[in-house]
């Protein structure tokens, strides 16, 4: 029997696999929570709640009254997103049996939404701003500087961490006498291209961190200070181009991402 298009194309297994591959792929998935539990709910806005502190406990003598503290929560209305990517391949691309191009194409469309995802990620920590925002002027980013910045987690300094960097500041940093690489670390990696530690943090190289404008914008970063709301699992769909005989995919995701615990996350503002 001859094998078709049709056989090699199934939208509802290739929606499967490329969710799968989507969540493998997020690289900032370690440092956040993420969360389905939106799926199948409608509207295209998330209302995320922040809750206030209730405050210390106090000593009560006997017979006195508790402090009753009522608990106050702000919201945040979050904008669904979509993330979608396409692709075409010929009948004879995909009908050769050179190689695996389905399986070649599944990977590049779950690598593509993953990615789009990751740089919103980013782009969510580049608006920190106020207490959790270190402007280190014109110093480039050093043992000094980092150790000055965790100042901002203050009491909450211990627990794993991520400081994201660039493979150019990363030259640097192997040259200070605080790094450590990573068999002298001797740390559990949170996050693919861990190269060593500082002060404690795994440092992480990062494409996406690149100057602009004379400046850097690093980021250290604690598990769970990002979320990451996926209102749906990834949608395949397909159409053939029977002029030319040539399949048409598609990949959709539609989410939302979220700076969840403020507190957990440092940005440093560094010379280049």
């Amino acid at each position: 029997m001859m094998t078709t298009i049709n056989d090699l194309v199934n939208p509802t297994v290739m929606s499967d696999m490329i969710q799968e591959k989507m969540l493998d792929a997020l690289r900032f998935a370690p440092l956040a929570k993420v969360d389905t539990s939106l799926q199948g709910r409608p509207g295209d806005t998330v209302v995320l709640p922040k809750y206030a502190y209730i405050g210390d406990a106090a000593d009560v003598g006997e017979g006195e009254d508790i402090e009753i503290a009522p608990l106050t929560a702000t919201s945040a209305n979050i904008q669904v997103k979509k993330a979608a990517k396409g692709a075409e391949i010929t009948d004879e691309a995909a009908l050769s049996g050179y190689g695996d191009p389905m399986g070649e194409l599944t990977a590049q469309l779950a690598t593509a939404i993953a990615q789009k995802v990751d740089n919103d990620c980013l782009e969510v920590l580049r608006g920190i701003e106020g207490p959790m925002a270190h402007d280190a002027g014109a110093a480039p980013l050093s043992a000094d500087v980092v150790a000055d910045a965790l100042e901002k987690f203050g009491e909450d300094l211990d627990g794993a961490k991520v400081l994201l960097v660039s493979a150019q500041q990363l030259s640097a940093l192997r040259k200070d006498p605080e790094y450590r690489n990573g068999s002298e670390a001797a740390t559990q990696m949170m996050m693919e291209g861990s190269a060593g530690s500082l002060w404690g943090c795994q440092i992480v190289v990062s494409n996406k961190i690149r100057a602009g404008g004379g400046q850097y914008e690093n980021f250290i970063v604690k598990p769970g200070a990002l979320a990451i709301f996926l209102k749906k699992d990834v949608t395949v769909e397909m159409d053939r181009n029977i002029r030319n005989k040539t399949t048409m995919l598609t990949a959709d995701e539609h989410y939302a991402v979220y700076l969840y615990a403020p507190h957990k996350a440092i940005k440093l503002v560094t010379k280049e």
